[in-house]
């Protein structure tokens, strides 16, 4: 009997180990009808994203911004001299494809970040969100692009 009593508290202490470890504190939310993240109240989409660091490079004075339109998915933006904009689609699994991005052409004393920023639009593939920060990346490597929701 006292075999059967010692059986039994083990495997109520594993279950309640197992349930507290299942419940994270998290703050992400998802809301699966429109599949919009929302993490700390920060939208993914509908939420004006300063860029400030790219490919490792702390561009937060280049004045760009991205912008994920949920009313007819179309992406928008400054890449930090002329203004864009494309088509978007989530996915799953903070996926997310960017499509026929189109630019304004007007020259600018440096083109570097500009041309390099539209060009890795259409290659990301996932995205991250954290407070009010929120990630461009491909795979699992490194990100592309750092931004911050504005205010």
């Amino acid at each position: 009997m006292k075999l059967f009593t010692l059986h039994m508290i083990a495997i109520l202490v594993l279950a309640t180990s197992c349930n507290s470890a299942k419940k994270e504190n998290t703050s992400q939310e998802i809301d699966t009808n429109s599949k919009v993240e929302v993490i700390n109240n920060t939208s993914f989409e509908d939420t004006k994203w300063k860029l400030v660091t790219f490919m490792g490079k702390d561009v937060s004075d280049k004045n760009a911004h991205i912008t994920f339109s949920s009313k007819d998915n179309k992406v928008y933006g400054n890449a930090t001299c002329n203004t864009f904009n494309g088509s978007y689609k989530l996915e799953d699994g903070f996926r997310v494809s960017i499509s026929k991005i189109a630019a304004t052409l007007m020259a600018c004393p440096d083109m570097s970040i500009e041309t390099s920023f539209l060009k890795i639009l259409e290659n990301v593939d996932n995205y991250s969100l954290n407070d009010s920060k929120m990630t461009l990346n491909k795979a699992r490597m490194a990100p592309y692009a750092v931004f911050e929701a504005e205010k």
